[in-house]
């Protein structure tokens, strides 16, 4: 398939600033990187890597300036006869920042690209980060859920070797099992001699004679496990748990790396939270407000009774202790504060309005006239 021009591929012109192409590359790497992207994951993978050649090329200037004079032949020499690679990728700090608040970009971006290149501990496993839905009762009385997790490991078939059954690899041709490919370039009178990691072999040394079919010989396999993690009581919504020794597995021996959990509660219609306190509404006809009595109020626990005492005034808030949210892992839980509404009828019958007058006092109103016919009136 014919490569797409490098400025195409990012989507910038050609007149683009350094500013705006490395802009232009963080936008795509959030949205392609394989393991977050929606789309299938190989050819997301394909899409990530194409980006990434492309910036690769245009966020240096002496690469950007052969590409822009001679196209992808400006360039061939700067990538094995293989073309780009992951080795080639130079470019990988400047996606340090996105890792640094986010556990889930950091495992991704360094597993997918190679942990030395984003300076975490060689062969440790990478963090991963999901997150987990829980009806709001469950910050109450905390949950045990399941959680799928995504993780990439070592090939079960070919032990993390990448050939067919785990096979012997034979010694690398390109670089004579050194690692290492030298490589020189004329520019003018000037010759520079570079020693760099070899494209073919990925600086091991060997080759893979066939390929593994499992995992196409990238040693890596992605697959889900199955982890029931610890959800205390008290948790708040978007809280973060950390799962140790739960994220990806580790290489050669080294430790799995952590999962990180994002817990979110479901929304209620008619709970509001705020710390340990919780927040709800309920309607009082106007008899009770005005001669006290209960009413049922909707809790985090189902139905309560709510008494109300006679003279209760409109948005009257009452406190009803110990049924809001307990404190985080436990203890105490918070109190229930309801505003009253008072419901003012839209209509009344006579009788009713003689009884509320009597009621009042010399300060109430006194009835209406009663208005003549109209046809008596002309009688």
């Amino acid at each position: 398939m014919a490569k797409r021009d490098y400025y195409e591929v990012l989507g910038v012109p050609k007149a683009a600033s350094p500013d705006e192409v490395k802009s232009a590359y963080r936008k795509l790497a959030r949205q392609y990187h394989p393991d977050v992207a929606k789309e299938d994951p190989k050819a997301a993978e394909a899409k990530f890597k194409e980006i990434s050649e492309a910036y690769e090329v245009l966020a240096d200037p002496q690469k950007r300036r052969d590409y822009d004079q001679r196209g992808f032949a400006g360039v061939e020499n700067d990538f094995g006869p293989g073309g780009f690679t992951w080795q080639n990728f130079t470019h990988a700090g400047d996606l340090e920042d996105l890792l640094g608040a986010n556990p889930l970009f950091q495992q991704l971006f360094g597993s997918f690209m190679g942990t030395a290149s984003m300076g975490r501990p060689p062969g440790r496993g990478g963090d991963v980060e999901v997150a987990v839905r829980l009806p709001l009762r469950a910050a109450v009385d905390g949950a045990h859920p399941t959680l799928e997790v995504p993780v990439v490991g070592p090939c079960p078939d070919c032990h993390g070797n990448g050939a067919k059954d785990g096979t012997a690899l034979e010694v690398c041709p390109e670089c004579g099992g050194s690692g290492q490919i030298r490589r020189t370039r004329s520019r003018g009178y000037t010759q520079f001699i570079t020693v760099g990691q070899c494209p073919t072999c990925r600086g091991t040394g060997r080759k893979i004679l066939e390929r593994c079919p499992t995992c196409h010989g990238t040693g890596r396999q992605r697959t889900v496990e199955h982890i029931e993690v610890t959800v205390p009581p008290g948790m708040e919504d978007g809280g973060v748990l950390r799962v140790a020794g739960h994220g990806g597995p580790g290489i050669d021996g080294e430790p799995a790396g952590d999962l990180y959990v994002q817990v979110l509660f479901e929304p209620s219609d008619h709970i509001r939270r705020d710390g340990t306190e919780a927040f709800t509404e309920t309607g009082v006809p106007l008899a009770v407000a005005l001669l006290g009595g209960t009413v049922t109020v909707r809790t985090i626990d189902g139905e309560a009774e709510l008494k109300v005492p006679a003279g209760t005034q409109p948005e009257t808030q009452f406190r009803l202790r110990g049924l809001g949210f307990p404190r985080f892992r436990g203890g105490a839980r918070g109190d229930l504060v309801v505003t009253a509404h008072v419901e003012i009828p839209r209509s009344l019958t006579g009788r009713e309005k003689d009884l509320l007058r009597e009621a009042l006092g010399p300060g109430a109103p006194a009835a209406a006239p009663k208005r003549e016919s109209f046809f008596r009136r002309r009688s």
